[in-house]
């Protein structure tokens, strides 16, 4: 029971009580599952935010024409898959476009305030993943970047460019029901695009699993 007897079912706090114990050499248990080894470990990552305001050596920060040239190359043709798929709602014409000074900007912003639940690195892969519990995953039609998974595939992916980094990058979600989460429209579309393997598709029981883990 919570605070004043009233349990706290946000899901950052969930997502911190289950992964916190992974910190450290356990983290290696939850790379495994995923499929790879030698890994660290971040909760609520703000990988652009971050690497905006403090570049590494020799580097200088991103502008906003910058990122929407890499998003141009790296992403030539989002749009239109995600109008092929049977699923989102229509989009409005702003959406996943950055031909104007606004929508430059506007992309800037979405990948500048993007933060992903929960974050491994290892030396092939970064591993991104989203925790759900009670909640859809996130759709903002005003933005350039509408959907919540992803504008965080689309971060994860500049930002690695902008690092020149080989790394991939591969999803992983969790939630309280592994069938209930692959029937989310957004989850089917990662999947659709080989982004997030269905393995990757984990409950919270499998996270206790790993705490366990020896």
């Amino acid at each position: 029971m919570g605070i004043l007897g009233i349990e706290n079912r946000t899901e950052n706090w969930k997502t911190s009580r289950y992964f916190a114990p992974l910190f450290g050499e356990k983290a290696t248990h939850l790379a495994e599952r995923l499929g790879e080894d030698g890994v660290r470990l971040e909760l609520f990552w703000t990988g652009m935010r971050d690497y905006i305001n403090e570049p590494p050596d020799g580097a200088s920060a991103p502008t906003p024409q910058n990122l929407a040239e890499r998003y141009g190359y790296l992403f030539p043709d989002l749009r239109e898959r995600i109008e092929r798929f049977d699923g989102f709602r229509e989009l409005r014409e702003d959406n996943y476009r950055v031909s104007n000074p606004s929508q430059k900007e506007r992309l800037y912003n979405n990948l500048l305030h993007t933060e992903i639940d929960i974050v491994l690195e290892t030396p092939s892969y970064l591993f991104i993943g989203e925790a759900k519990h009670e909640s859809d995953f996130g759709a903002e039609g005003s933005s350039i970047l509408v959907h919540q998974l992803i504008r965080q595939h689309v971060m994860a992916t500049i930002l690695i460019d902008c690092l020149e980094s080989k790394k991939s990058v591969v999803h992983f979600v969790v939630g309280d029901d592994k069938e209930q989460l692959k029937k989310f429209d957004q989850v089917k579309f990662m999947m659709e695009q080989d982004w997030l393997p269905e393995r990757n598709v984990l409950s919270w029981d499998d996270i206790k699993e790993l705490t366990r883990a020896s």
